[in-house]
């Protein structure tokens, strides 16, 4: 990790954003919704490709690394219903949530990529979650450049339902098997491990995901405060005698 191929990663990574960005914000609106029903179908060949790859390696599947139970496995889930759904809140929540966890969630993979400390660099594990993660930041910088995703003041709390939902099922699998999806075991292995053994599980979830809640209100939301704050500041303000 932090390898010079790895920097390079990080830099291009952050040049093809900023491309996308300044693409997104002219390009016609069926251009960037082709393209993001491009990625869409890219993204879904990651997983299947890791368990080609595994089964062929190791002539099994390991259930507690394998499964799509991941924050990021979120985005690959999402994406397609942020365009192809016939329910406007469910588009809402899905666009939503592809532009605040999944571009948290594309920086943090790409910056903490615990895979580079397991395997060289030019391997495949390390090079597709590389990829997988270029795409969740890309794909969420298009969504915000074009407009694709307009955030509304209900998105503040919705944005975070799906989270909640796999961390359910997470925290079942946990109970049952042991496994750490969601960090659910202690983030093992990952530089949250740390955090987790000095508190308690519950705590450490909590401290986890409700710093991961607070962070996105103050990256993506906190425009919302500002409007509230600001209205209150002019309602308490007493009228100007003449």
């Amino acid at each position: 990790m932090f390898q010079l191929p790895h920097l390079l990663v990080l830099l291009g990574a952050t040049a093809l954003s900023l491309s996308a960005c300044r693409w997104a914000n002219r390009a016609a609106p069926a251009s960037v919704e082709l393209l993001l029903k491009a990625c869409a179908v890219a993204a879904l060949a990651f997983d299947p490709a890791y368990w080609i790859w595994e089964w062929r390696s190791f002539g099994q599947l390991d259930l507690s690394q394998t499964l799509p139970l991941y924050l990021c496995s979120l985005f690959w889930m999402l994406l397609p219903a942020a365009f192809l759904t016939c329910w406007p809140r469910l588009c809402q929540i899905a666009r939503a949530a592809i532009c605040t966890i999944g571009t948290l969630g594309g920086i943090f993979g790409l910056v903490f990529n615990v895979y580079l400390n397991r395997y060289p660099f030019f391997s495949f594990v390390p090079l597709r979650s590389l990829l997988y993660h270029v795409l969740m930041v890309v794909v969420a910088a298009v969504m915000w450049a074009s407009g694709f995703y307009r955030p509304q003041p209900e998105d503040r709390w919705r944005c975070f339902y799906p989270v909640l939902l796999l961390l359910g099922v997470c925290l079942i699998c946990n109970h049952c098997f042991g496994w750490d999806y969601c960090y659910t075991a202690g983030g093992l292995g990952t530089p949250l491990e740390r955090l987790s053994s000095r508190l308690p599980r519950g705590a450490f979830l909590l401290l986890l995901y409700g710093g991961l809640l607070g962070l996105i209100q103050l990256l993506f939301y906190r425009n919302f405060y500002l409007q509230a704050f600001r209205k209150r500041n002019r309602q308490a303000q007493p009228p100007i005698l003449s």
